[in-house]
């Protein structure tokens, strides 16, 4: 798949792939309200289910470095995205590669296309092209871990972008740095975190009884550990439980399968009044229609990690999706660029702050058209930092 050089203008933009801020205050555009508001919703009355709901706002965002660091001249940086087709990896990758033309590096964009075949092919021919720094976005390094071995035999940095090292399961580390997000909390405990604040809106949107319907993406490491946050969460109210868990892969998406396995897995879950999918993009690959056209939309209350803008106009329009937990999508991929300018400087990676806040019809919900981005000007920081 040949690159696009330098044209951040032709691909998606969206949201993907978060001393710490904890705030509850929204940009100005940024809707927030005391209410959960939304069909089905009932009186959050007690205790547990008032504090669930104030934390899932609340969520925890950080701030950019304000370390100056001076961006080497000359550098050819390859952003290789997990799918072009996919919203969730289309926005990181446009952002990434918009941050690197700013600080007047040469960015190229390989397009993974949704496989790992493609991934791999675009980490060899970043290689072979004489890349400096290749920034996988959405993508392990245990997917492809021999491409990435011949990138590091190279000399190539590698800065993950929203995916784990290969040491995250055992293997050797292949990565000069992940991308860090928040203070103290591994890579696995931030996508625990997005798994916890789910858990706390439908915790209080269904008054301390959420039934839970949790689908569970298995391909990539972050799928499980999302999952792992949504039942650590719901084992802290007595009378919530996961009712039915759905297991679904990349070949599910790619074989046209998953909203017909979705449908009747709601359709088992006959009890079930939530539903957690761990990542936005599958709302809008035919699980927000299976949730309308189950006639229990009213009745459900819907939830995804990893959300983007069309996960939002759902949210809007009432279309068969209820929240999303917020991440500001490319506020991550300026933040692996302000990564790679301190690994290539010698320095110490810093912990980027992008971080993650629940957002419904009448909470923290940007104006239309707008990004999430948890109230804060990255960009001005990161180009302040940066001294362009």
């Amino acid at each position: 798949m040949s690159p696009s050089r330098g044209r951040r203008g032709t691909v998606a933009v969206l949201a993907s792939l978060v001393a710490v801020v904890l705030s509850s205050c929204s940009s100005p555009s940024e809707v927030s309200s005391s209410d959960g508001g939304g069909d089905g919703a009932v009186e959050a009355t007690s205790d547990q289910a008032q504090e669930a709901l104030a934390t899932a706002y609340e969520g925890r965002i950080g701030e950019p470095p304000t370390e100056p660091t001076a961006p080497p001249e000359d550098v050819q940086l390859w952003v290789v995205s997990c799918g072009e087709s996919q919203p969730s990896c289309a926005a990181p990758s446009a952002a990434t590669q918009e941050a690197a033309e700013a600080v007047g590096w040469d960015a190229d964009l390989c397009d993974g296309q949704a496989n790992p075949g493609g991934w791999g092919a675009c980490v060899r021919q970043a290689v072979s092209a004489g890349a400096d720094v290749i920034i996988p976005i959405g993508i392990d390094c245990v997917s492809i871990q021999q491409p990435f071995q011949e990138a590091a035999d190279a000399g190539v940095t590698v800065i993950g972008g929203g995916g784990a090292d290969c040491d995250a399961v055992g293997g050797p580390k292949l990565w000069a740095s992940e991308t860090k997000q928040l203070d103290d909390l591994t890579l696995e405990e931030t996508y625990n975190l997005q798994g916890r604040l789910a858990a706390e809106w439908l915790i209080g949107r269904t008054d301390g009884q959420a039934r839970v319907l949790n689908v569970v993406f298995t391909d990539p490491l972050f799928g499980p550990w999302l999952s792992q946050g949504l039942q650590d969460g719901l084992a802290e109210c007595a009378d919530c439980e996961v009712v039915g868990t759905l297991e679904v892969s990349v070949a599910d998406l790619a074989g046209g399968t998953l909203a017909q396995k979705f449908s009747t897995a709601l359709l088992e879950a006959s009890d079930a009044n939530g539903v957690f999918v761990p990542i936005g993009g599958l709302m809008s690959a035919g699980l927000a229609q299976a949730v309308t056209s189950s006639g229990r939309s009213a009745d459900l209350h819907v939830i995804s990690g990893l959300g983007s803008n069309a996960n939002l106009d759902l949210i809007r329009s009432d279309g068969g999706q209820d929240a999303i937990v917020g991440y500001p999508t490319e506020w991550g991929g300026w933040g692996a660029v302000d990564t790679a300018i301190r690994v290539l400087n010698g320095e110490e990676p810093l912990v980027q702050g992008n971080g993650y806040r629940v957002v419904d019809a009448e909470n923290n919900l940007p104006a239309a058209g707008e990004d999430f981005t948890g109230g804060v000007d990255y960009q001005a920081a990161y180009r302040q930092a940066w001294g362009i």
